[in-house]
């Protein structure tokens, strides 16, 4: 709508679910209506009761959901990944990364060793379910030896992958929930020292990327942190907090561009 070319797209976690729909051409409007048709329960084969556990997990974190819970995410979902492979690779047409109109990276994490892994070739769907296979929800995907997990755990705003692809500017996004002033609890002081740690890692990685490009980066901060993963339904809220966060910042977005 407003001219900016898009040349590079890298995204981590639901990030890479939808950059690699994007990247293959996908038709925005198109994307939106087939996720909110999509019934997750169905597709996983869980409960609509585990369903709705996993969303609290993942919307108030993990840790505090196992410790307060008698529910194992190992005994509701598919270890071998078949249907989460299934709706990656309905969301991806079943493309492989060379098929891409757009230049792709999907981002996860080395379960074993911690390291950042960029995965660039092969079919998307696999690097998609990698880089979303949130720990103690869904199983890591082995890769070439290596078991992947969410690339959030390392680099949930990857704009350094991006100008590693050739980028000269960066709109980054970061989703994530802000810190709570709501601190009560020992188990609380716990997630809250999580969520610092996160923030301080985005913070130093957004520094040095901004370096990168001589300060031709903005980072976007759309109101969706409660929003959960699995919660296709909301797509359409998505989108319009998206474009609510962007059309705040379209003047700046279009200044770093070099566009009138």
């Amino acid at each position: 709508e407003n001219g900016i070319p898009i040349d590079f797209i890298s995204g981590t976690s639901m990030g890479a679910v939808v950059g690699a729909a994007r990247a293959i051409g996908t038709d925005l409007d198109h994307l939106s209506r087939l996720l909110s048709c999509l019934d997750i329960n169905e597709l996983l084969q869980v409960s609509d009761s585990t369903i709705r556990e996993v969303q609290k997990a993942i919307g108030r974190g993990l840790i505090e959901y196992v410790r307060g819970s008698d529910w194992h995410a190992n005994e509701s979902f598919p270890q071998d990944l078949a249907r989460i492979y299934e709706l990656f690779s309905l969301l991806t047409a079943n493309k492989d990364f060379s098929d891409t109109v757009i230049p792709f990276a999907a981002v996860a994490a080395d379960l074993e060793t911690g390291d950042r892994v960029v995965l660039t070739r092969g079919k998307l769907y696999k690097a998609v379910a990698a880089s979303a296979a949130v720990p103690g929800t869904f199983s890591p995907v082995e890769h070439q030896g290596r078991y992947l997990i969410d690339g959030g755990v390392i680099d949930k705003v990857p704009a350094s992958v991006t100008i590693d692809m050739g980028a000269e500017v960066v709109i980054a996004v970061d989703t994530g929930a802000p810190l709570t002033r709501s601190v009560n609890t020992t188990l609380d002081s716990l997630l809250q020292s999580q969520r610092i740690t996160s923030h301080e890692l985005t913070r130093l990685q957004m520094e040095h990327a901004h370096q990168r490009v001589d300060g031709r980066l903005i980072l976007l901060h759309p109101k969706v942190d409660w929003i959960t993963m699995l919660a296709f339904k909301h797509v359409t809220e998505a989108i319009a907090a998206g474009k609510e966060e962007v059309y705040d910042h379209i003047n700046e977005i279009k200044k770093l561009c070099g566009l009138p």
